[in-house]
């Protein structure tokens, strides 16, 4: 995470591909941050997510990236983060048309804790025989029952 946001963030951010909110702490340093941007599935591709005889492309709002900093893991900045996330995949819902949000949870030492985190929260597989690593929440999800 720390060479994705030091090194190709601000070339997302100028082609207009990728938002990023900061966590600051006292000091002015980046604890924390995620980052959004417009996405779509294919229908066939979503079974979980798709209506029967859905043909169309879905709108969705993709979580690109969402870490803390070691220093303050367990301190509740990631709940918060995603709080906030959720709240911007609302928003962004109401104004133009999003179904879900979605994310891949990147795969390393601290997998299984990153997906318990989202299984949580109540995401799950948009496609499991496929990829179980991508998972979506439904924007219905977001309204019923915010973080």
């Amino acid at each position: 995470m720390d060479r994705w946001f030091k090194e190709s963030i601000t070339d997302q951010i100028k082609a207009n591909r990728l938002r990023v909110w900061c966590a600051l702490d006292a000091e002015g340093r980046v604890v924390g941050f995620y980052g959004l941007s417009a996405h779509s599935v294919e229908a066939e591709a979503s079974p979980a997510l798709s209506r029967r005889r859905e043909r169309h492309a879905i709108p969705a709002v993709y979580l690109a990236a969402l870490a803390t900093d070691l220093s303050v893991q367990g301190e509740g900045l990631g709940g918060a983060l995603m709080a906030d996330a959720l709240a911007k995949a609302l928003e962004v819902s109401e104004t133009i048309g999003a179904a879900a949000v979605i994310l891949d949870v990147f795969e390393d030492e601290r997998f299984e804790q990153r997906m318990a985190f989202y299984t949580k929260l109540g995401f799950r597989p948009l496609n499991p025989s496929e990829d179980p690593k991508r998972l979506f929440l439904p924007i219905k999800a977001v309204l019923e029952n915010p973080i």
